[in-house]
């Protein structure tokens, strides 16, 4: 496994399949959901924040919506 990470504004469509994905294979990508309202600024703060702190057990749920707080 890759272990990448997908940044998406598509909500309608990825969320149905990242849970068709965990239905069908024991490991998946994970996603980051992001608001198209939210500034490209905040958005780079946030992912590098993802990527300074968080741990592997963070993304056990699959899917991370922004903005963090």
């Amino acid at each position: 496994m890759n272990k990448r990470i997908v940044l998406t504004h598509d909500l309608a469509t990825m969320v149905p399949a990242l849970v068709l994905q965990h239905r069908q294979a024991a490991g998946c990508t994970s996603i980051v959901l992001v608001p198209d309202s939210l500034p490209i600024g905040q958005v780079i703060e946030e992912v590098l924040l993802l990527d300074r702190c968080s741990q592997e057990s963070d993304w056990a749920a699959g899917v991370i919506y922004l903005p963090l707080q």
